[in-house]
């Protein structure tokens, strides 16, 4: 738990601009003391959750984010959908299925909550590359 940033959360409106506006809550709402290098990378994967959630979940679908320091970042995207997302091996000419995939490999952990109302998505990244491309926890 971090001293320096309080955790943070947003309801996203369910249209093709919930993934911009997750991305730039987490830019806003990154810890200035803690986060080095993994916020290009959490934006990324922030993305794929909205975008995943917008496709297959259910409405409300909120973002939050909060600093682990010295563990990393931590984003939890959650909706009111039951089901887990599952990693795809996708073949290459194909056009979508690759988010989970970069969720994978990109963070440190992730995992699934099951909610009474839904489930929440969350990852870790950390700028630690020896964290980071370690085999997450699923």
């Amino acid at each position: 738990m971090c001293s320096t940033t309080p955790d943070a959360s947003m309801q996203l409106p369910v249209d093709d601009r919930a993934p911009s506006r997750a991305r730039h809550f987490l830019s806003s709402s990154t810890c200035p003391a803690h986060s080095h290098g993994e916020t290009e990378v959490a934006q990324l994967l922030v993305t794929e959750l909205v975008t995943n959630a917008l496709r297959h979940g259910s409405p409300p679908i909120t973002t939050e984010v909060s600093c682990q320091a010295p563990a990393g970042l931590r984003v939890r995207v959650s909706d009111a959908a039951a089901g887990a997302p599952m990693v795809r091996h996708v073949d290459a000419d194909a056009e979508s299925g690759r988010g989970m995939l970069l969720i994978d490999q990109l963070a440190a952990e992730w995992g699934v909550e099951p909610g009474p109302a839904g489930k929440a998505v969350w990852f870790r990244v950390n700028n630690d590359p020896e964290v980071t491309l370690r085999p997450s926890h699923r």
